[in-house]
């Protein structure tokens, strides 16, 4: 009995630290060639494209930047047609969808931009119903969902794009309207994390269910936070940075279905209005002001980890499963001991 209770022992002892650590690494790669703020991002394959932004004028601007992940090195693409910051963006096979933003002079947009990664080019969709900047979006499936942002107020819009018919069709608005917010996909359902409503920042975290229209209020993020992004990463989301009146956030928060929230490995350098993408194995986070309001940077880190949380739902089954083994063992063992006594007592 003594072996069976330094084995139960020794699995209490090492499985919550197995499970609590996740190795984590942030590396500092090549900067872009610009310095920008409020762009966006999204990868295809090995590649990240940055559109737009505002640069070290506070203008806005219509250039693009393309990072090789293999090589670490930055080079430009074909310009939009127009100059837009605080846009959403949405990617699906080699195309990208630049969705509203604004315009110089801080004129919210209805326009829907398409690049084709293929062949370096960009044609022109049909405009979204709402003018709109500071806004999210992304795909879910073969649709596009264009969600909240501040057109004059903040909004909660839920406006969804069909690249087939290239028609756009309004959705069940999101429960609490917000602007600066950070989004993401995970089995097929659009998450909206944080975000501000006037001057005020928002925990809210809300999951849309496309399939059924419909919202449901969850666990809310950690840390209220506006100007912040988010990326998918295994099965978590990771949220980064973000900014508040007096400072900015080097806050990097993964929630995980089922599990909840749990705090990670900061971002090297606090900043806002950047973007994120995830390509392999890592979350490339990009670009965005080191102080709040106007402020840029060219920052490029790469964020990776094994998403293993604290001593979670997994651990506890391994754990009872193991000690119910132990015990069926044990049983087991005496089964035969005392056959065996038995044995030689005959």
């Amino acid at each position: 009995m003594k072996i069976e209770l330094f084995l139960l022992f020794m699995l209490a002892f090492t499985i919550p630290i197995s499970f609590a650590e996740s190795p984590e690494e942030w590396n500092r790669l090549a900067d872009m060639p610009e310095v920008r703020s409020e762009m966006e991002a999204a990868a295809i394959v090995d590649k990240i494209f940055v559109f737009g932004g505002l640069n070290n004028q506070g203008e806005a601007t219509n250039t693009v930047f393309i990072y090789d992940t293999k090589e670490n090195t930055w080079s430009i693409g074909a310009p939009m047609q127009v100059s837009l910051h605080h846009a959403g963006v949405a990617s699906h096979e080699e195309k990208i969808y630049i969705v509203g933003g604004y315009l110089d002079g801080w004129i919210p947009s209805r326009t829907l931009l398409i690049y084709d990664a293929s062949n370096d080019s960009w044609t022109i969709g049909a405009d979204m119903p709402t003018a709109r900047g500071a806004l999210t979006a992304q795909f879910v499936e073969d649709k596009i969902y264009a969600i909240g942002g501040f057109s004059g107020i903040t909004n909660s819009e839920n406006e969804m794009y069909v690249p087939e018919t290239d028609t756009w069709e309004s959705k069940s608005k999101m429960p609490t309207a917000r602007e600066h917010l950070a989004s993401a996909v995970l089995d097929e359902k659009l998450y909206v994390i944080g975000g501000r409503a006037g001057q005020f920042n928002l925990n809210s975290h809300e999951v849309y269910n496309p399939e059924t229209d419909s919202w449901e209020t969850l666990e809310p993020l950690p840390t209220a936070r506006s100007g912040l992004t988010a990326s998918v990463l295994s099965d978590a989301i990771f949220v980064f940075g973000g900014e508040s009146a007096l400072k900015t956030f080097e806050e990097n928060e993964a929630y995980i279905p089922g599990e909840g929230w749990f705090s990670q490995q900061p971002m090297p350098i606090s900043r806002h209005g950047l973007a994120s993408t995830t390509v392999g194995n890592n979350i490339y986070v990009i670009g965005g002001g080191v102080v709040p309001g106007f402020s840029f940077s060219g920052i490029t880190e790469a964020y990776h980890n094994t998403v293993i949380p604290e001593f979670g739902t997994l651990a506890a089954i391994i754990l009872a499963v193991s000690f119910f083994t132990i015990i069926i063992f044990t049983k087991f063992r005496n089964k035969i001991d005392h056959s065996v006594f038995q044995y030689h007592k005959a």
